[in-house]
């Protein structure tokens, strides 16, 4: 994915936010983990109301971020994208944590395992997105953030280790400010564009029925409805 410099001012205006917003409870935080800082980042708070007894494992989070050619102009002003430099740590990392810990806290799953057995599902997330970045113009300029997950999920594995594909579909979210001289920066924008995204992923895969063994399961595919078989061995994810 194309990267341009120019966005270092985004760090400094994001942290002298978060310095200015913990001064004000009395507890400094300038730590810029959207994991760990709810200043980035606060946790959604969802509940299923029918909790699931499918335990589930999760593979690791594969980051496909940087398939597509970004657009550097729209008519005729700069786009600047930001990248990765100002977190503390690894994206994936920090994202594999906050959607473990969403699913664990949901409790659509009873449990997320180390180890997938043949009666476990598998699911496998996919980071699509995570950009943030500012556009230009004669009013000034307006930030934005956006997120993108895909996620499938395999069902029990069969006699012949095979798992039939149970939910494949991606949910994201774009945040913009308006255009300003001094627009919010981006790094607050890419918490909410993240909560939404947890929120929609939560949803889908509540209403999927998949942590369920006494429900049929709502089979939901990109690209159709149909159920697609995926071999798996039941020890671990391919």
């Amino acid at each position: 994915m194309t990267r341009i410099p120019q966005m270092a001012s985004f760090r400094a205006l994001a942290l002298g936010i978060v310095a200015l917003a913990t001064a004000s409870c009395g507890t400094l935080n300038y730590t810029s983990d959207f994991s760990n800082n709810e200043l980035f980042f606060a946790d959604v708070p969802f509940r299923t109301k029918a909790p699931g007894d499918r335990q589930v494992f999760v593979t690791p989070l594969k980051d496909e971020r940087g398939g597509a050619e970004l657009p550097l102009h729209e008519r005729g002003f700069p786009i600047r994208y930001g990248n990765d430099d100002f977190w503390e740590r690894p994206v994936v990392e920090m994202f594999t944590e906050v959607l473990e810990r969403h699913l664990t806290n949901s409790e659509l799953f009873p449990a997320v395992t180390t180890q997938a057995r043949a009666q476990d599902l598998i699911l496998k997330p996919t980071l699509v997105l995570f950009t943030i970045g500012s556009k230009e113009a004669i009013a000034g300029s307006a930030t934005f953030a956006e997120v993108g997950l895909r996620v499938q999920v395999l069902g029990p594995a069969n006699e012949k280790g095979e798992r039939p594909l149970w939910h494949d579909c991606a949910y994201g979210n774009r945040q913009m400010s308006e255009y300003q001289v001094k627009p919010v920066s981006p790094y607050r924008l890419i918490g909410r564009a993240l909560q939404l995204t947890i929120s929609k992923t939560l949803a889908g895969l509540d209403g999927s029925n998949v942590g369920r063994s006494h429900v049929p399961v709502e089979v939901v595919v990109m690209g159709g409805p149909e159920q697609k078989p995926a071999t798996v061995e039941a020890s671990g994810a391919k």
